[in-house]
């Protein structure tokens, strides 16, 4: 009954309730939420266990006290009480945008999102990365939620150009190919907010077992961070709701294209026959 009652009511006077009542971290976490709902919900989980001097577990403990799954679904509440109902759809919308105006503003994040992407990219760790794939017996993908599409196009292409690589949407199977890897192999963790807990914790196995890891993420301090060799950002603005936004999609397709270039160049002549081979197999498909 108190998840229900909770749900029903804004996340900002659900906190302002339970705040007399609580102490301790849960009581830092509060305080600081109250007093920067904006900031709050631009935050990863790492960012916010930083800025109110607490542990992430506290942070998670204290969303799930209110009737909340995670700090994340908090968030999400969160953001609904201080914006407009329209920007739950896209954040650069307004009510009155005529279609024409929405698509630009659409056109232009996303135009944005790549320049910004491009501007901070360290070529070295771009470099290293693909040096790492190509010399890889195996590349395990993790990726969940909205870039699991992500996932599996770069599985596909690897695939195309003769690297031997997995993907599984299910969460289980990824977690049982990271601790079959070995220092022989990489492992890519895809996640735009780099708190996806299966990504973070295949990523943090693959790791264990010994493998190279690379991750590619939104945001520089954030747990998957935490176990990459090889980390390489996207520059999109931080949507309220997550990884919901199309532009990080399209910047993580960058870096994606990125490096799968960086890869066919690398190993050109190989990278060709097998393309060569892949297609002459799959040419029946199209007409």
């Amino acid at each position: 009954m108190k998840n229900q009652t909770n749900h029903e009511r804004g996340s900002l006077s659900v906190i302002s309730d339970a705040l007399p009542k609580l102490n301790g971290s849960a009581q830092k976490v509060a305080e600081f939420i109250l007093n920067s709902p904006q900031e709050t919900i631009n935050l990863t989980i790492t960012e916010l266990a930083s800025r109110a001097g607490v542990s992430e577990a506290s942070i998670s403990r204290f969303a799930r006290s209110l009737g909340y799954s995670g700090f994340h679904a908090l968030k999400i509440r969160l953001a609904e009480d201080i914006v407009s109902p329209m920007m739950i759809i896209h954040e650069d919308l307004m009510p009155d945008d005529e279609p024409a105006t929405a698509v630009q503003k659409a056109m232009t994040v996303g135009l944005r999102s790549l320049e910004d992407t491009i501007r901070i990219l360290e070529m070295p760790v771009l470099e290293a990365a693909i040096r790492a794939l190509c010399e890889a017996r195996q590349i395990e993908l993790f990726a969940s939620g909205n870039s699991i599409p992500i996932a599996m196009d770069f599985n596909f292409r690897l695939t195309k150009i003769g690297l031997r690589s997995r993907f599984s949407v299910d969460p289980t199977v990824q977690e049982m190919y990271a601790s079959l890897t070995s220092p022989e192999d990489v492992a890519v963790g895809i996640s735009h907010t780099g708190s996806s807990k299966d990504t973070v914790y295949a990523l943090e196995l693959a790791k264990q077992r010994g493998a190279r890891t690379v991750c590619i993420t939104n945001h520089s301090d954030s747990p998957l961070t935490r176990y990459g060799d090889f980390c390489l950002f996207t520059s999109t603005r931080v949507s309220h709701f997550g990884e919901e936004r199309m532009a990080s999609n399209l910047a993580t397709l960058a870096l994606i294209e990125a490096l799968y270039v960086g890869i066919c160049v690398a190993r050109s002549d190989a990278s060709v026959q097998a393309v060569s081979k892949t297609l002459r197999a799959t040419e029946h498909r199209k007409y």
